[in-house]
């Protein structure tokens, strides 16, 4: 058996847990049992519901977090990162393990569901949503708390449970309209699919996807060096299944766009997207940096692509999907905005040279509160002051899609960026001055 997974069982159950999670589902489904005039019928199935979300999506997610957060409190992660046990095994073993008990409450929640249901027809179906959205949301907890841990954020786990309460706010809907979606069409790539189902198919997915991302990040803490081939796979697999959920015949009649500009336009957003998410939680080391450069200078271009961070790989696809989408197709003024896609790529070039620029000052821990402070002010306080005193220009000079002459954002977007780099060069440099000046004194 897996030596995490049992090391979990172990630690989580005991004769007292294992009689006591019974024990209070009976005391409180009894008291359903009652309210509902002595039967088991909505008032228990829905309760059954409403205690398995609480069990497994709340606490489960809550307990998941936690598994990283406890090794290190106990110092055992280190032991842990330098046994035999492989990622994978670390993986699974971390994810349903630690959650085991919730699980087993959670299950027994279901069966009593499926039992008192006034709706037999739909309980496969809700079954399945269901755990589905227990596994989301324990390993989206999992995968959120791995990256708190590189970015050093050991004992905060303020940043994890955020992060899950407002991921639930989206699954928890899902879990819980089942009934309603059930006989709606929808068409993907032209095949009609029945929406419940097609749901639940996109439900796996996103739960094997995101275990997947754990495996991954639990290698790199295990020191394995991989490449980001996983990553391109999965930026493939997003464009891939979000242009397929366009309804092509529609929207080409409404707006005039076929296949290949609906492609181009969901490739750019999926990789701006993805650029500032993996930007903003990853762990912006300025030697991770001088490591690259280094790698590169030598030619060792396999171990710069093991440890090129995914958010660069993001940054790369993302730009000719810009300049296409720019040369080829004009772009619509949305009210005062023109959405220049080389423009809007610039200001995330803008936006990253920000975050790292003060991730690379030597107190680098307010560097993400900074940059967002700095994000409001540009893209609206700035050009809201400039635009309430009648001078556009100016407020085009500062958000260049206020612009519109794209030669004109071009060139403001280029020189904002421009400066953000040199003067993020000038930090990095004063860095690595830093950190030779302390060698040479120890």
């Amino acid at each position: 058996m897996n030596p995490e997974f049992e090391r979990n069982l172990y630690l989580e159950f005991s004769v007292a847990r294992l009689i006591g999670m019974p024990a209070f589902l009976l005391v409180i489904f009894f008291f359903t049992y009652l309210i509902d005039d002595k039967n088991f019928d909505e008032v228990t199935a829905n309760s059954a519901l409403g205690l398995y979300i609480a069990i497994v999506l709340f606490w489960g997610a809550k307990q998941a977090a936690e598994s990283i957060f406890d090794e290190l409190r106990n110092n055992t992660w280190d032991i842990q990162k330098t046994s035999a046990i492989s990622p994978w095994s670390l993986a699974w073993g971390k994810l349903f393990g630690s959650t085991i008990y919730m699980w087993y409450g959670g299950l027994l929640c279901l069966f009593i569901y499926a039992v008192a249901t006034p709706e037999p027809e739909h309980v496969f179906l809700t079954l399945v949503y269901s755990l589905g959205c227990g596994l989301l949301a324990q390993s989206l907890s999992l995968l959120v708390s791995l990256f708190s841990l590189r970015r050093k954020q050991s004992f905060n786990t303020g940043f994890s449970y955020l992060f899950v309460l407002f991921a639930l706010f989206f699954i928890m809907p899902i879990m819980l309209n089942v009934d309603d979606m059930r006989n709606e069409g929808m068409t993907w790539y032209g095949v009609g699919f029945d929406v419940a189902y097609f749901g639940a198919i996109t439900l796996i997915l996103a739960c094997l996807w995101t275990i997947v991302g754990i495996y991954r990040l639990l290698s790199e803490e295990l020191r394995i060096r991989t490449l980001p081939w996983v990553w391109l796979l999965f930026i493939f697999f997003l464009i891939f299944y979000l242009t397929g959920a366009i309804n092509l015949e529609e929207h080409e009649q409404e707006h005039g766009h076929g296949l290949f500009m609906i492609w181009l336009m969901i490739s750019f957003c999926v990789c701006v997207t993805s650029s500032y998410l993996l930007a903003f939680i990853d762990d912006n080391n300025p030697m991770l940096a001088r490591k690259l450069w280094i790698y590169s200078e030598q030619e060792q271009w396999l171990r710069m692509f093991q440890e090129l961070p995914c958010w660069i790989i993001s940054v790369v696809l993302a730009l000719p999907t810009a300049v296409i989408f720019t040369l080829l197709f004009p772009m619509e003024q949305v009210e005062e905005v023109y959405p220049y896609p080389i423009v809007i790529y610039l200001l995330m070039l803008r936006d990253i040279g920000i975050l790292l620029f003060f991730s690379y000052a030597p107190n680098p821990k307010r560097a993400l509160g900074l940059t967002l402070l700095y994000m409001i002010c540009l893209y609206g306080l700035l050009p809201a002051i400039f635009h309430a005193m009648d001078a556009e220009f100016i407020a085009g000079i500062i958000l260049p899609i206020f612009s519109d002459n794209v030669l004109l954002a071009i060139i403001f977007a280029s020189v904002q960026t421009t400066l953000i780099g040199f003067l993020l060069f000038q930090r990095w440099q004063g860095r690595l001055a830093d950190v030779r000046k302390q060698n040479r004194e120890y």
